[in-house]
């Protein structure tokens, strides 16, 4: 039986053209259903996130489950020090051929590297693949140590719309279908209070919001949050 690490480390095929964001944003998994992302949404999504965890042109960033870099990879064109980790060798294959001199490396959550801190820490739509709430605290907790400025957590599954949204996740599946594909493939959901309880008595500001990418079908089931260190 496949697990999420099985699944995401498995490896992909490189296109013998020259990588476009379009190919970044299908090799991280938007690609289908309700999770589909064009590339014009998602520069409108990255400026959003520029905007909400105010991001400036000199910020350096650095991504937890970075995958093909596909969220780096407009901040990278605009000039930002970036750089991430993720389990995918593959993954982190293509990150580096499209953001040369970066420092983009296979490595788990956990292991995340304290020694060089940067600017803004940053998670996108990976937070639902964790095993558990208590790696997600630990992963968390990394992020913060690591951030000088903000922790950002991109795209979490709101528990308050857990039976909806698995619902839909299986409407979409012949009968039988679903428990075949998916079977030890569960999605982590979060309250919008986690952050929020975890962070106290740190010297922070959390922040959630709803998710807004346009045309994504996930929106409803998705929130932000943003960490801000003071």
């Amino acid at each position: 039986m496949a697990d999420w690490k099985e699944i995401w480390s498995r490896t992909r095929q490189l296109p013998a053209e020259k990588q476009d964001l379009q190919f970044l944003i299908e090799a991280d998994g938007f690609n289908s259903g309700a999770g589909k992302i064009a590339a014009p949404d998602w520069l409108a999504y990255t400026a959003y996130v520029t905007q909400l965890a105010q991001i400036s042109p000199d910020d350096s960033i650095y991504e937890i489950g970075c995958g093909s870099g596909a969220f780096l990879y407009p901040f990278y064109q605009q000039g930002h020090a970036v750089g991430g980790i993720d389990y995918s060798a593959s993954l982190i294959e293509i990150a580096n051929m499209v953001m040369p001199a970066m420092n983009f490396e296979v490595q788990e959550a956990l292991q995340l590297d304290l020694t060089h801190a940067y600017d803004v820490v940053i998670a996108n739509s990976v937070f639902q693949y964790f095993p558990s709430l208590t790696y997600a605290t630990q992963v968390i907790e990394r992020m913060y140590a690591k951030a000088n400025k903000r922790v950002i957590l991109l795209d979490l599954n709101d528990i308050a719309f857990e039976e909806e949204a698995l619902a839909i996740r299986k409407g979409a599946l012949s009968e039988g279908e679903y428990e075949e594909k998916y079977k030890g493939l569960d999605h982590l959901f979060y309250d919008r209070n986690f952050v929020e309880q975890l962070m106290q008595g740190k010297h922070v500001t959390v922040q959630s919001s709803d998710q807004q990418i346009q045309n994504y079908g996930n929106n409803k089931f998705r929130f932000n949050v943003v960490i801000e260190k003071w």
